[in-house]
């Protein structure tokens, strides 16, 4: 397609609360922002403005391989921001394509447009849930997270990758050998993983408004589609990640935040 990129469009949900109620939270959230992976990524580009995060790639996929290579890269770019949000209980919403998208450095000012950008500022209004979510077009250049259909245009991605190395470690009765929890780099992140979900769940509860409710609901509900008897797990021990291995020394597996 000529004129295309991938374009991960990121919105930043209850921005205008946090700016009317708690600036501080807000110049966190930015502090965030700035140290995102994606900046230091030379086949990228990412432009901020208020709520909204945009990621596209300044190089031109070629091969098969680049492809996937950008699709990879922009799925880990969101999975680098929840993570370093976590802690603020801070959501977003992000979609990512492949379509006409155009972008100037002038003399006194940046230009960005096109279809991609239009598509993704009205579609992620219509989706009723959090995360990423990715177009079907080019989820067969997606060989790394799993996803599931959400609608007829986007799948839901899964990007907690300890929960579904688990996942996929199959269904088992706790605890697992604490040596091999310990020295398993398999299990790094498990807290964060953990946190994410348990995060979810508790807006379920915590939300008084019943459409913001209704988001955590339907993103709590992806999970349980894939990770049905993990998220039984974690809720009856109150989102212990410890649970699958009491004894294990979790210190070291867990990822810095800012």
């Amino acid at each position: 397609m000529k004129d295309a990129k991938y374009l991960l469009y990121i919105d930043i949900l209850g921005f205008s609360e946090l700016v009317r109620s708690d600036t501080k939270k807000i110049k966190k959230l930015f502090t965030v922002i700035d140290s995102l992976n994606a900046h230091d990524h030379n086949d990228f580009k990412t432009l901020v403005f208020s709520d909204t995060i945009l990621i596209f790639n300044n190089a031109t996929p070629v091969t098969e391989h680049d492809h996937e290579y950008f699709v990879m890269f922009a799925c880990e770019f969101i999975q680098d921001l929840m993570f370093k949000t976590i802690d603020l209980d801070i959501q977003f919403r992000a979609i990512l394509t492949y379509d006409q998208f155009y972008y100037h450095n002038l003399k006194n000012m940046e230009a960005y447009y096109g279809t991609a950008l239009v598509n993704c500022y009205y579609k992620e209004k219509e989706i009723n849930a959090l995360g990423l979510f990715i177009d079907k077009r080019i989820n067969k250049y997606n060989k790394i997270f799993r996803t599931t259909e959400f609608d007829n245009d986007l799948n839901f991605v899964y990007l907690l990758q300890t929960i579904e190395f688990l996942h996929m470690f199959g269904e088992f009765d706790p605890p697992i050998d604490e040596g091999y929890v310990s020295a398993g780099y398999d299990f790094f992140g498990l807290q964060d993983d953990v946190k994410t979900l348990k995060n979810i769940y508790s807006n379920i509860t915590l939300q008084k408004d019943s459409k913001i409710r209704g988001k955590y609901l339907e993103t709590y509900y992806q999970y349980q589609k894939r990770y049905k008897w993990l998220m039984a797990l974690f809720e009856n021990s109150n989102f212990d990640h410890t649970v699958v291995s009491p004894n294990a020394d979790w210190t070291h597996l867990k990822r810095g935040h800012i």
